[in-house]
C-alpha cells in the first residue's frame, strides 16, 4: 500500500473515531511498527540501547503533542518481539487498559510512522514539507539513526502491519542516514539560539536547585542542554497548580528529568529565566 494510500486512512480514523464499532477491535487490533536494521557489523550494543531510547521518546512525545494524556493512558512503545536476521524489532503499543481502543492505537502507530516518513523525506532532501519539529526532536531524531549512519552498508527498514499485512514501507540507507543526521543538527543549532518569548516544547529541564517553600518567588534554579548546555538558569512556572506538580510530593524533584514546554526570557541579550507553560512527564535520572 503507498504512502498516500496510508495516509488517507489515517486520516480517515482520525475524523471517524466514534463511528468505528467496538465488534471490529478484535479483527483489527494487531498492528504494529517493524523496525530492521540490516548491518555489514555487529552494532555496537549502547548505541543500540541510545537509537531505541530516541525513538521511544519521540513516540511519546508524538502521541502527547497529538492530543494523548501520557500520565492518563500511560500509552507506550512495548517490544514484542525480536527476531533473527539483522536487527528486527517489533514494536506494539501499550497502555494501562493493555491494548488501546482500536481507532486510537491506529491512529498513533500510523501517525507516528508518517511523521518519521516526513522527517526522513525532508532530512533527505527528497520531500518539500517541512515537519514541525524543536531542538531536543532534531537531536533524538539524529540519535535514533545512529546505528544505520555509522555502518557504510547499513539500511533501515520502516514497516507498519495491520492483521499481518504490511500497510506501509519505506527504508533509509546509511549514505542517507549520514545527510540526514547532519542536516537534523544543522536544524538544531538553528532552533537552540535563542530569542525572548521563544516557545521551545517537550524540552528536558533538570533542576540545579530547589527551594523548600512552595511560595519562594526566587532561588529555584534548572538546566535546560536544549537551549544553553550545563547553564542554571531561573525557573518561573505558568502558574502555581503547575509549579505544585513538579516541586511537591514525595518524590525528590532534584532526582528526576522533566519533559516540559517553556518560554524563554531574556534580558540584554542574555538568557535569565524560563518559564514552564506546560509539563509531560518524568523520568529518573541516572546519576541525579
Amino acid at each position: 500500500m503507498r504512502f498516500k494510500t496510508l495516509l488517507r486512512i489515517f486520516n480517515y480514523f482520525n475524523s471517524n473515531k466514534s463511528k468505528i464499532m467496538q465488534e471490529h477491535i478484535d479483527h483489527l487490533s494487531d498492528v504494529k511498527l517493524t523496525l530492521e536494521i540490516q548491518n555489514s557489523k555487529p552494532v555496537e550494543l549502547i548505541e543500540l540501547t541510545n537509537s531505541l531510547i530516541a525513538l521511544s521518546r519521540q513516540y511519546n512525545s508524538y502521541v502527547s503533542k497529538n492530543g494523548y494524556n501520557l500520565e492518563e493512558t500511560q500509552s507506550r512503545l512495548y517490544v514484542k518481539e525480536i527476531k533473527s536476521g539483522s536487527y528486527i524489532f517489533d514494536l506494539v503499543e501499550l497502555g494501562k487498559d493493555k491494548l488501546l481502543p482500536f481507532a486510537d492505537h491506529v491512529n498513533n502507530i500510523v501517525g507516528f510512522s508518517i511523521y518519521l516518513k516526513k522527517a526522513i523525506s525532508y532530512f533527505t532532501d527528497e520531500g518539500e514539507d517541512k515537519p514541525d519539529l524543536n531542538a531536543e526532536d532534531c537531536k533524538e531524531i539524529a540519535a535514533f539513526m545512529n546505528p544505520i549512519a555509522n555502518d557504510s552498508a547499513s539500511r533501515l527498514n520502516v514497516k507498519v502491519h495491520a492483521n499481518g499485512d504490511v500497510h506501509q514501507h519505506y527504508y533509509i540507507d546509511s549514505a542517507s542516514a549520514k545527510a540526514m543526521r547532519d542536516n537534523l543538527q544543522d536544524e538544531r543549532n538553528k532552533l537552540k539560539e535563542p530569542k525572548s518569548g521563544d516557545i521551545r516544547e517537550n524540552v528536558v529541564m533538570v533542576f540545579y536547585q530547589t527551594r523548600s517553600k512552595l511560595d519562594a518567588k526566587t532561588g529555584n534554579k534548572v538546566i535546560i542542554d536544549d537551549v544553553e548546555e550545563k547553564k542554571a538558569v531561573n525557573v518561573l512556572f505558568l502558574d502555581k497548580k503547575l509549579k505544585k506538580k513538579i516541586l511537591k510530593g514525595d518524590d525528590n524533584p532534584n532526582n528526576f528529568g522533566y519533559y516540559v514546554d517553556i518560554q524563554i526570557k531574556t534580558a540584554n541579550g542574555k538568557v535569565v529565566a524560563y518559564e514552564v507553560i506546560n509539563y509531560h512527564e518524568k523520568f529518573i535520572l541516572d546519576n541525579p
